[in-house]
């Protein structure tokens, strides 16, 4: 008798995303939101611990410090895009002022970079926030329950306390989520995806904190998933044209591709890689550029013929 096949496993529906009754689940009960964000949360554990080795997981968190951003600079009534914090950064020369829209990327960027399992963890936590946040920031390893309680528990701490320092609140509660279920580093989830009106009943205390954390999290995880699928598609894509590429230096840029959510061919890898002593000139960093947009593996983000960025 012949074996039976196996089925063909399409790694970004069968693996990766939540089922249908998870993510069908808003508006319910607090009961059965608390048991949908718990099982989205460990749905999405399971995706980021990657025992395949296939997700580029700065790329992941870089991409989600984007979305971070945006959500705290709508908060403060902003309306800088995404174009616009990939410029801030990316086009800056060093000293360069990056405004508001790159210094809250950098700050979400700096926080997921963070190693939570490192001594000074703490210590490195505390210089992104303002300075009256820093001081009264609580004993983080004193919360109990869930993780999701103990991140609503902080979040409305801080912001009944500041009233105005939602981004700080929000950093604090994925710090906590991220700490009390083990992972490594933070993973911005709940910035993006808890809506203002919850976050101003939160700051006056005329809503559950921990309901709305819950409802936020199946979709900041569903989001999170998807993204880590897309991106673990891409990332692939790219692995494999690696043998293709004959420019000095090209491993190296690719690794740059992969943990950056956008990149400058000038200035990123040109004079020199970006965390490397690899040099690689002006021209060779746009041919480069331009070679991995050919194969298919990069997009070019913003349609411009001059000031160009890059990303997977």
């Amino acid at each position: 008798m012949k074996p039976a096949k196996k089925p063909v496993s399409d790694d970004t529906q069968t693996i990766h995303l939540l089922p249908r009754w998870v993510t069908s689940a808003q508006g319910q009960d607090t009961d059965t939101v608390a048991f949908t964000s718990g099982a989205a949360l460990a749905k999405l554990d399971v995706v980021l611990r990657d025992r395949r080795g296939t997700l580029p997981s700065v790329l992941l968190r870089d991409r989600m410090a984007v979305e971070a951003s945006i959500a705290c600079l709508k908060l403060e009534n902003r309306r800088e895009t995404t174009s616009d914090i990939r410029d801030a950064v990316c086009l800056a020369r060093a000293g360069d002022a990056l405004g508001p829209a790159g210094d809250i990327f950098l700050a979400w960027r700096k926080l997921a970079q963070i190693n939570l399992t490192a001594s000074g963890w703490k210590e490195r936590v505390t210089k992104l926030l303002p300075g009256p946040v820093a001081e009264a920031m609580p004993e983080l390893g004193s919360l109990e329950g869930t993780p999701v309680a103990q991140a609503a528990q902080v979040l409305a701490d801080v912001l009944q306390q500041f009233l105005r320092q939602e981004a700080a609140a929000l950093m604090l509660a994925d710090v906590v989520l991220a700490r009390a279920i083990g992972w490594d580093r933070v993973i911005p989830l709940l910035a993006a995806h808890l809506p203002r009106k919850d976050i101003r009943g939160i700051a006056e205390d005329e809503t559950d904190p921990a309901q709305c954390a819950h409802r936020a999290m199946v979709v900041a995880c569903d989001g999170a998933i998807r993204s880590a699928a897309d991106l673990s598609r891409r990332a692939k894509k790219l692995r494999a044209v690696a043998p293709k590429l004959r420019a000095k230096g090209s491993n190296e840029a690719l690794d740059l591709f992969l943990s950056h959510d956008a990149v400058s061919p000038s200035g990123m890898l040109s004079p020199m890689i970006v965390g490397t002593s690899m040099p690689m000139t002006d021209r060779a960093a746009r041919r480069f550029c331009d070679r991995l947009v050919e194969l298919g593996v990069v997009r070019e983000l913003t349609g411009r013929p001059t000031f160009r960025l890059y990303g997977v």
